[in-house]
């Protein structure tokens, strides 16, 4: 850092990223005043809590229960093939604790040995289906309704009815699961349209962005705080306010990444936002586009140089590749070639 305030003269300001490691070693030569931290990833890091929350709340609405389904389904066959007994299952969610229930049930009644009592009680069971106040219960009666025989139940065909009964109860399970997963499948575009900053928006996006809006209700929020996020950064320092209302994305159950985010960018509001004093003070920076953001291109080459480093087996090629790569001048300190040399 010296050589290169040395090479380029004095430097009034510099744009770095969040990294504590590389703001500590800046602030070794530059004052609190000088330092602004980049516009451009500030966005980022509050758009990658955000996605760890979202990815959990997905799990936690939709994922989870559909591994629960998927249980149940399973768990009805080992107990048809007496793999399992009938004990009380540890369930989450109310559809399938209900669910379950009126399998137990259906256990229960096809454990009678009379085809006739069988029949009886699978019909008064029918009719007070609805009163259990599960989802599926007018589709059970739907699809059970035509498989009593028209002379009734016999010991011969027991067995075939209650198989079939069986089958009906898993259908509606996987048709659950369906529904779960086909919201699942659309959340995971919802979830980048809701984290999209306005005014880089296609027209097609945005209309993509009302329907997953419609489709789910509980992220308005998000996206009501993240549009006013991103208006912050067009505001005058005058006009613009607090980033205190990030707060309102976290909860207590949230994801440590949104937390440490949300904590991160109120610490370093007066930084992220220094850009704008900047250019109110001097208006021949209103277009330089460094002022606001770190130059990610650079980082991409000194990138691409790390990983190839591997190649350079000499100083020559060292130099070379640098110079290639950068297409600026540089300074190798003496310690690196001491290094190097040895």
């Amino acid at each position: 850092m010296e050589k290169l305030i040395e090479w380029l003269g004095p430097i009034n300001y510099v744009t770095i990223d969040f990294s504590a490691r590389l703001e500590a070693g800046v602030k070794q030569f530059f004052n609190e005043e000088q330092i602004l931290k980049c516009a451009f990833h500030a966005p980022q890091l509050l758009n990658r809590g955000l996605l760890k929350e979202l990815t959990r709340l997905k799990n936690e609405k939709y994922q989870d229960e559909i591994q629960e389904l998927s249980s149940l389904g399973r768990l009805s066959l080992e107990f048809e093939a007496k793999k399992r007994n009938n004990k009380q299952r540890e369930l989450k969610f109310a559809d399938s604790k209900k669910a379950w229930q009126i399998y137990l049930k259906l256990r229960s009644l096809f454990s009678l040995s009379n085809p006739a009592k069988i029949e009886t009680r699978f019909i008064q069971f029918l009719s007070e289906l609805s009163l259990t106040h599960w989802k599926g219960a007018n589709l059970l009666k739907e699809k059970c309704g035509s498989f009593i025989p028209a002379h009734g139940l016999t010991e011969k065909g027991l067995k075939t009815f209650n198989s079939r009964v069986y089958r009906a109860w898993r259908a509606i399970i996987r048709s659950f699961r369906k529904e779960l997963e086909d919201l699942k499948s659309g959340f995971q575009d919802a979830k980048y349209l809701v984290l999209m900053n306005p005014i880089n928006m296609d027209r097609f996006e945005k209309k993509a962005l009302r329907k997953a809006l419609v489709k789910f209700p509980w992220l308005r929020p998000i996206r009501r705080i993240m549009t006013k996020f991103y208006y912050q950064f067009r505001l005058s320092p005058a006009k613009r306010c607090s980033l205190n209302f990030l707060l309102r994305l976290v909860s207590e159950n949230c994801h440590s990444w949104l937390k440490s985010a949300v904590d991160t960018l109120i610490r370093c509001e007066e930084q992220i936002f220094r850009f704008q004093v900047l250019i109110k003070k001097y208006p021949a920076l209103k277009n330089v586009k460094s002022i606001k953001v770190v130059d990610e291109s650079t980082m991409r080459k000194i990138n691409k140089l790390y990983q190839t480093q591997f190649g350079m087996r000499t100083v020559e090629t060292l130099e070379m590749r640098l110079k290639y790569y950068l297409e600026c001048p540089f300074i190798i300190v003496p310690s690196v070639l001491e290094e190097l040399k040895s």
